[in-house]
């Protein structure tokens, strides 16, 4: 029997008495019914911090439909912290290590706010940030900031406009980048799965931390400056500056999408979280394509892909099917792709 099943029966709750191949196995060694004690004390911190939690749940979570914006609030300590240390038990064993203790942080109440695709919000942190995020977004943060930093984590797109503290830096921690800051204006942009992260300077200044080598113990830093863009690649791990547009804000302040040379599969991406639709390309290659122009995040997106098809000189046409959009090519002949 293998590890893997064993903490699968485990964690669905299967007792010796109810399997016969775990008890068999617990009874081939001394090391192996170890093992077995080890986990079901995992399993039963886990129970625990289960039966803990249910009210807190129940009290803080709101999901009326299953498009809107989901907030969640969590008590760290009753919930987060129980299954957390747990879960680091339960990995230091499949390790073959054994932590001998465990210290509960102290009680941390834990705001999140998940923007689904098609949606867009804004909120206010109890030190006066405020905080406008895009579709698919994903922002986490304390219900009161306390100690020296004001830590925040997103996953997704969210324009900053951060209250002036200079004893408290903010940082917006990002996977396995930071961008820390005093007070300022600025955008984050690093959805998960995009390979590039972007951070967007209006006034102020911002760190971006960075490993330019996946392996680093210590993390590099770039200064941005005020109207300017970097953009981080997470796989050469470069980072290129450049001069922003004066009106940059226009998509987060009046929700308009400016945009130069930019490839239809970028758009196409941007479009999807938008519109909360797959757009599905039958000709890789008109992925190539690039436009310049602007648009609305209100405006209708048939009427929006009709735009690109004219702007291609008809160079393809699009089918819906439902939240789907299928893109193909129209003249296959005399048709030359920009770079």
């Amino acid at each position: 029997m293998d590890k893997e099943k064993l903490i699968r029966k485990i964690l669905n709750g299967e007792s010796i008495s109810d399997s016969k191949e775990l008890l068999d196995w617990v009874n081939q060694s001394k090391s192996n019914e170890k093992e077995y004690i080890r986990y079901k004390n995992v399993w039963a911190l886990l129970q625990r911090g289960k039966e803990m939690s249910n009210d807190t749940i129940a009290e803080g979570f709101l999901n009326v439909k299953s498009n809107a914006i989901v907030f969640r609030k969590r008590n760290v300590f009753k919930i987060y912290s129980i299954i957390k240390y747990a879960a680091i038990i339960l990995v230091a064993l499949l390790s073959g290590y054994l932590f001998n203790t465990i210290q509960l942080k102290s009680e941390i109440v834990m705001n999140e706010i998940a923007v689904p695709k098609g949606n867009r919000t804004s909120v206010f942190l109890s030190d006066g940030t405020k905080v406008w995020l895009s579709n698919g977004t994903k922002l986490i943060y304390p219900e009161k900031f306390n100690g020296k930093i004001r830590n925040v984590e997103l996953q997704g797109e969210g324009f900053f406009e951060v209250a002036h503290d200079t004893k408290h830096p903010f940082v917006v921690t990002i996977g396995n980048n930071r961008v820390k800051v005093l007070g300022t204006k600025f955008s984050v942009h690093a959805y998960p799965d995009d390979n590039e992260v972007r951070v967007d300077l209006i006034t102020g200044k911002v760190q971006f931390d960075f490993k330019s080598d996946l392996n680093a113990k210590i993390c590099d830093h770039y200064i941005l400056k005020p109207s300017h863009r970097i953009v981080f690649n997470k796989t050469t791990r470069n980072i290129s500056d450049s001069h922003l547009k004066d009106n940059f804000h226009n998509y987060w302040m009046n929700g308009i999408y400016e945009f130069e040379e930019e490839s239809f599969a970028s758009l196409a991406k941007k479009i999807e979280r938008i519109y909360n639709v797959q757009i599905i390309f039958e000709d890789e290659s008109l992925k190539n394509r690039r436009f310049t122009g602007t648009f609305k995040i209100d405006d209708n997106v048939y009427t929006l892909m009709e735009v690109f098809e004219s702007a291609s000189g008809k160079a393809f046409s699009y089918r819906q099917e439902r939240d789907r959009i299928f893109i193909e090519r129209t003249n296959k002949k005399n048709v030359k792709e920009s770079s």
